[in-house]
């Protein structure tokens, strides 16, 4: 009884740690998904700044 006991809760952790490398990475890739999205992408702002730098250039020679 002992050794089964001792396989049942072998397979039992061996499935909960299955689980969790399965399910901690998607739930930090979704974290990481959802924060980019809020977060400006770095091309928008460098095409911002171009934008800035034109928009002067154009008013001074006007």
């Amino acid at each position: 009884m002992i050794i089964r006991d001792m396989n049942l809760s072998l397979i039992i952790s061996c499935l909960v740690i299955v689980l969790a490398l399965i399910i901690l990475p998607l739930i930090v890739s979704y974290k990481a998904e959802k924060e980019e999205k809020n977060n400006k992408n770095e091309w928008d702002k460098i095409k911002e700044y171009g934008n800035k730098i034109n928009n002067k250039t154009r008013e001074k020679y006007k």
